[in-house]
C-alpha cells in the first residue's frame, strides 16, 4: 500500500510543483484507492501544501519571478483562509466534506473543459 501512496505522492507533487493544484489530485487519489479517509488525506494534503508553497516561493524568489507587492497583498489573506478551513473541517463530517469535495472537483472539472472549450472555439491558444 505504501508504494501506491508514493507514487500518488509524487503524482500530486509533480502536479502542484506545476502549479495545477496537486493537492486536489492527492486527495481524489488517496481516497479513491482507500490509503487514507477523507480528513485524515486532506491534512496530509495541507503538510504537502505547506512545503510544496515554500520550496515554490524561494524558487520563484531566487528566480525573480514573484511579484512581491502581490504576495504581500495575499499572504494574510491565504493564511487566514488556510485556518479558517482546519476549524471549519472539524465541524463537518466526513460524508459531507466528501461530497462537498467531489462536488468542488465536478465544478472545477467543468469549468476547465468550458473554458478550454472556448478557447479551442475561438482559436486562441495558451501562448497568446
Amino acid at each position: 500500500m505504501w508504494i501506491i501512496l508514493v507514487l500518488i505522492a509524487l503524482i500530486s507533487g509533480i502536479i502542484a510543483g506545476m502549479g495545477v493544484g496537486g493537492g486536489s489530485i492527492f486527495i481524489l487519489l488517496s481516497t479513491i484507492f482507500n490509503v487514507f479517509e477523507h480528513k485524515e488525506a486532506q491534512s496530509y494534503n495541507l503538510i504537502m501544501f505547506i512545503v510544496v508553497g515554500i520550496s515554490a516561493t524561494i524558487s520563484n524568489l531566487k528566480n525573480k519571478k514573484l511579484d512581491l507587492k502581490m504576495f504581500k497583498k495575499l499572504i494574510i489573506p491565504v493564511c487566514i483562509g488556510s485556518i479558517c478551513g482546519i476549524l471549519l473541517i472539524k465541524v463537518i463530517n466526513d460524508k459531507t466534506l466528501r461530497l462537498l469535495f467531489y462536488i468542488f472537483m465536478l465544478v472545477i472539472g467543468s469549468y476547465e473543459i468550458i473554458s478550454s472549450l472556448k478557447k479551442m472555439l475561438s482559436g486562441k491558444t495558451n501562448n497568446e
